[in-house]
């Protein structure tokens, strides 16, 4: 997928929102992306994002409780992308980053 993808996706940090934590990225290629998570049992349905206009941005808010989080990107349900803009990143015993998001 990556070397079919004319460029790296591009993701915004986390941005607290009314309702929650608002997760974006852009992958103009993808088909379907959803945020993944230690909050949704690293569900790939709970959260799919959602096309943000024609450019390839997706978007989705997600209610999260305080505390420490870590998440990825799925995308097409087969590539994982390391949220670049986390606040923070840990391994996640399996030869991956994921990043960590902190709400206080």
């Amino acid at each position: 997928w990556m070397a079919a993808c004319t460029s790296t996706p591009v993701q915004e940090a986390p941005t607290p929102v009314s309702g929650g934590l608002r997760f974006s990225l852009s992958v103009p290629v993808a088909k379907t992306v959803a945020v993944v998570g230690s909050f949704n049992g690293w569900s790939p349905t709970a959260h799919a994002m959602t096309r943000v206009g024609s450019n390839g941005f997706w978007s989705a808010v997600v209610p999260l409780p305080g505390g420490e989080h870590a998440f990825m990107y799925l995308v097409d349900g087969t590539t994982w992308v390391v949220p670049p803009e986390a606040q923070d990143f840990v391994t996640d015993g399996f030869g991956n980053t994921n990043g960590v998001v902190i709400i206080p």
